[in-house]
């Protein structure tokens, strides 16, 4: 059954389906423009993610190698105590047989 077509109806129609194309086209724009601003923020992200994992490490080798410098200074410091508390005996050793006090 094939009808014959009302022209009015058509034309009455037209605004609406221009209206429904106009939407159709500006859709994909603010669909592009989302995804282009979505890509952005994730880019962001994970350049602030890199920056932060690079401070972190940064700040954990710098306190390995403090941690080590701290180590390395007692481990001197106790050597030099050592050393000079050896030094000190000797002298003191050398010191008591060096005079003979008489008294008569």
């Amino acid at each position: 059954m094939v009808r014959a077509i009302d022209a009015q109806q058509v034309i009455l129609q037209s605004s609406m389906v221009e209206k429904i194309q106009q939407i159709q086209q500006q859709n994909p724009d603010m669909q592009q423009r989302y995804f282009a601003l979505h890509l952005s923020e994730q880019d962001r992200l994970l350049r602030e993610k890199v920056v932060q994992t690079e401070e972190s490490e940064k700040a954990a080798i710098k306190e390995k190698e403090e941690r080590e410098s701290n180590r390395k200074r007692k481990e001197q410091h106790a050597k030099d105590n050592s050393e000079q508390s050896a030094a000190s005996e000797e002298r003191e050793s050398a010191e008591e047989g060096g005079h003979i006090n008489i008294k008569v």
